[in-house]
């Protein structure tokens, strides 16, 4: 048992980041009992965004989607005054601290970035305040009532998800699906899965366009001289796009194919980025390979899901926010990938990298290489459950396990998006 005191900060608060932080208590408990825990996040309470598609049409269950941090640091029915929360925004990260919103400054010894991702056209993932999320939810909640026609532009999990969810609440409504590529979901899940998907989506009635992106098109923008603008300029159309599209109108969309599709409703489910810009401006080793790659936006992290750069074994990316494959972005592997990074973030301790970076940067160094750290790569060898659920009486799965559970058990497993394991975690 050691009694160095450590610094551990953990910005976000879903499942990657919780899960993180529950493993740290267990380690101040066994090993490290001055380990003192940050958790960051921006939302006052846990937004449980692996149910965002039900929360949209269904409102009781939106009510149960918050849930307060309160009993996160929890010890023997006491809060832990080692650790604490800070409710806060990051801004930027650097070698030894954290800037966040209000302008403080948190130092670390070890740092979990577990920040996710948002959908810019779903503005409720942005939201900071119980207030705020549940004012969106009713304004979008709102327009999916009132339209009759709505299309879904983007067919990842998200969309598909959220279509199912309003087919099987309104099956009066026309619904159509447009994706660009020529398959359902993420290019790494089998064809037959995907096909699966559609088979089921066209049995809901679900009209689904496949290889046909789509462009709105909206009159010409008026500047405020009164000159006109080109309805080509994208990104005043794209702007324009996003602060109205959850209201109800009649609008027109072009497709590739030269086809156009009519509706009075339209939400956009691409455009998902996770949240990486506070990490841009550290110093990189090489400034050739920066932390963040350029075509997805994430951090660059070895197997070990430490930073790629080797100048930082001390900082850890996990779930959405890391530049692990697409198959990883589920709410099982972030739990995975958070129990696994402290795992490694334990091994440096005990090789006592908090302690030397202190003294020396290199002794520092020798000892983070010396740790035995493990490849989380060596789990993706097993089969990942994925699941894409269509509203609470039909889903798709890739295991046998999975698709076996949903015939047995039909509507009766209610499909809740794993809220009950979301209050668990966080002591409800």
């Amino acid at each position: 048992m050691s009694h160095r005191e450590i610094h551990v900060v953990v910005v976000g608060g879903s499942w990657a980041g919780v899960t993180a932080v529950q493993e740290l208590i267990e380690l101040s408990h066994v090993t490290y009992p001055r380990l003192m825990i940050t958790m960051v996040e921006q939302r006052t309470q846990y937004f449980h965004k692996t149910g965002l598609i039900r929360g949209l049409v269904d409102k009781k269950y939106a009510d149960q989607m918050f849930i307060p941090y309160s009993r996160l640091f929890l010890d023997g029915g006491i809060t832990n005054p080692n650790h604490r929360f800070v409710c806060a925004r990051l801004k930027r990260v650097h070698e030894s601290y954290i800037e966040v919103t209000d302008g403080g400054r948190l130092y670390y010894d070890y740092l979990v970035l577990a920040t996710g991702t948002e959908y810019s056209s779903l503005p409720v993932t942005q939201a900071s305040s119980v207030e705020e999320c549940r004012l969106m939810y009713s304004t979008m909640r709102s327009a999916i009532e009132a339209a009759n026609t709505i299309l879904f532009v983007g067919a990842g999990a998200v969309g598909i998800g959220l279509c199912g969810e309003v087919a099987e609440m309104f099956p009066d409504k026309k619904l159509v699906v447009a994706h660009a590529r020529s398959k359902l979901l993420n290019p790494d899940l089998s064809d037959g899965f995907a096909k699966e998907t559609e088979r089921k989506l066209r049995q809901m009635g679900v009209e689904v366009r496949l290889g046909e992106a789509v462009i709105p098109l909206e009159p010409s923008v008026r500047s405020k001289n009164g000159s006109s603008t080109s309805s080509s300029t994208t990104s005043i159309i794209h702007y324009q796009h996003q602060q109205r599209q959850w209201t109800v109108r009649p609008q027109t969309f072009a497709t590739t194919l030269g086809e156009k599709i009519e509706c009075d409703l339209a939400i956009w489910t691409t455009g998902s980025r996770p949240n990486t810009e506070f990490i841009a401006r550290l110093p990189a080793s090489d400034p050739r390979r920066p932390h963040v790659e350029p075509e997805t936006g994430r951090i660059s992290v070895r197997a070990t899901l430490q930073l790629a750069d080797s100048m930082y074994p001390n900082i850890f990316a996990i779930g959405d926010v890391n530049s692990l494959p697409l198959s990883e972005k589920y709410a099982t592997s972030a739990v995975s990938q958070a129990k696994h990074a402290v795992r490694c973030l334990k091994l440096l301790m005990d090789e006592g990298y908090d302690f030397r970076v202190k003294m020396s940067p290199e002794m520092a160094y020798d000892s983070a290489m010396a740790a035995p750290t493990e490849a989380y790569s060596t789990n993706l060898k097993r089969q990942k459950t994925v699941v894409v659920t269509l509203g609470k009486k039909q889903k798709v799965s890739n295991t046998l396990f999975s698709r076996f559970n949903s015939w047995a058990w039909g509507s009766k497993s209610d499909r809740r998006y794993l809220i009950d394991k979301a209050q668990k975690m966080l002591n409800y």
